[in-house]
């Protein structure tokens, strides 16, 4: 065996070993990869609400009173903050068209609940990571506005502060006319 041959053994061993390292490198870099996705998902995962009751009540000036009990949980491994909450009201009128009706929550109408015990969401709610939160959503909304049709649903929005919304539907609550 020549020199030269034994250079370009060595040399086609060590580019061998080389290529095993870069191998091994390559697997732990996609694994590295991979724990980093699944860490930013958990971060970024938004708020989720769950609609554990709905109940419509008459107020003294013969509005309606929408009150949602709610359990809002917060996905994320950060806090996250609710901005905002609504209520969609979907509307059938008579002409068989369909209408909606946006109305923002308004924690101040416990006090118009006779007979109920109400702890509302007040807002703006921070919510810790991995955490839930339950409390009543509520809305008011005037006689004048049932006059638009039969209410088909109720759909619940909360947003958060980066502007992301989760919603829960419901097509029937519970009606008090005692409050």
């Amino acid at each position: 065996m020549t020199i030269e041959s034994l250079i370009s053994a060595c040399s086609a061993i060590a580019a061998l070993i080389s290529a095993l390292f870069a191998i091994r490198s390559t697997r732990i870099a996609k694994r590295a990869l991979l724990i980093a996705e699944d860490e930013y998902k958990s971060k970024k995962e938004g708020l989720n609400i769950y609609l554990i009751e709905g109940v419509n009540y008459l107020d003294a000036n013969e509005g309606y009173i929408f009150a949602f009990n709610t359990s809002v949980t917060n996905q994320a491994t950060l806090a996250n903050t609710i901005k905002r909450i609504e209520l969609i009201i979907t509307f059938i009128r008579e002409d068989e068209t369909i209408g909606n009706s946006i109305i923002q929550h308004d924690s101040s109408l416990y006090e118009s609940i006779v007979g109920h015990h109400v702890s509302p969401f007040k807002l703006p709610m921070e919510i810790q990571g991995k955490s839930a939160q339950a409390g009543w959503f509520l809305f008011s909304l005037s006689k004048a506005m049932k006059k638009f049709g039969r209410i088909d649903k109720y759909t619940l929005r909360v947003t958060d502060t980066q502007g992301n919304a989760s919603e829960a539907t419901s097509y029937l609550i519970k009606e008090y006319r005692n409050a």
